[in-house]
């Protein structure tokens, strides 16, 4: 069993630790389906082999190496509608450990909720969502974080982890804690009613926002700056002609 958080509530307070898994999302659906689980109970595995992306997307874990973490937490004072105020909490969360580490190149988040160092991905989030009525209820929050890999699969465009872009000596453990009490600290604000107050921060994090880059969409090239997120959480960019375009997930691709 890993350490208990020293820096939360009840982040991470139960964790549960695997050698390997295929999925810590699949491991902890399946564990909510058959149980009730304390809230903030954290699965970890020291290898994932399957792990679960953004639409269908494998997210790949060497073992020992990185963090592959899904928390089971309970917000159900936020809105369905709301829900892209507990993606920007979770992303933020993420954003606000790695400015510990010291990083070589400064880091983003790459909408809606990738972790970017310069122009390397380097983490992954994806949130599960059980919904009651007009309301969330359980939700399972996947992190995947590149610590110490230094090879990686050649059919991914930009990967790397946190040893190869600092020079600061890292620890799993340590990280996982900063975690648990960053994803509380945001969780309890949201908790409060204080939700927008993240909207212009995660707008400001955001991988390229406001810089003229090229994207794709409907299969061509267009030159754009990003413009901030929507109340639904759609991507804002506006062209060079100033018309504002409004993307889904996957609706847009950036060009590297």
């Amino acid at each position: 069993m890993p350490k208990q958080s020293d820096n939360s509530l009840f982040v991470g307070k139960v964790a549960i630790r695997h050698k390997r898994l295929d999925s810590t999302n699949r491991y902890a659906l399946d564990f909510l389906s058959k149980s009730l689980p304390t809230e903030g109970t954290a699965i970890i595995a020291d290898e994932q082999w399957a792990g679960r992306g953004q639409k269908g997307n494998n997210w790949l874990s060497e073992a020992g190496q990185n963090i592959a973490l899904s928390l089971i937490l309970r917000p159900k004072f936020l809105l369905v509608k709301e829900q892209f105020l507990w993606n920007m909490a979770i992303s933020l969360a993420v954003h606000e450990v790695l400015t510990n580490c010291q990083l070589q190149l400064p880091h983003y988040i790459k909408w809606p909720n990738d972790i970017y160092v310069g122009n390397f991905k380097v983490g992954g989030i994806l949130i599960e969502n059980q919904l009651r009525g007009s309301y969330l209820d359980w939700s399972v929050v996947g992190i995947g974080l590149n610590i110490f890999q230094k090879d990686f699969s050649p059919k991914l465009p930009n990967p790397s982890s946190l040893a190869l872009l600092t020079e600061k000596k890292l620890n799993i453990d340590s990280i996982l804690s900063q975690l648990y009490a960053a994803i509380e600290r945001l969780y309890l604000k949201l908790r409060q009613g204080r939700g927008q107050e993240l909207w212009s921060l995660y707008e400001s994090k955001l991988w390229r926002y406001k810089e003229w880059s090229k994207f794709k969409w409907q299969e061509k090239e267009h030159e754009g700056r990003i413009w901030g997120v929507a109340p639904n959480g759609q991507l804002k960019i506006i062209d060079r002609k100033g018309q504002l375009h409004l993307f889904n997930f996957k609706e847009v691709q950036y060009i590297l």
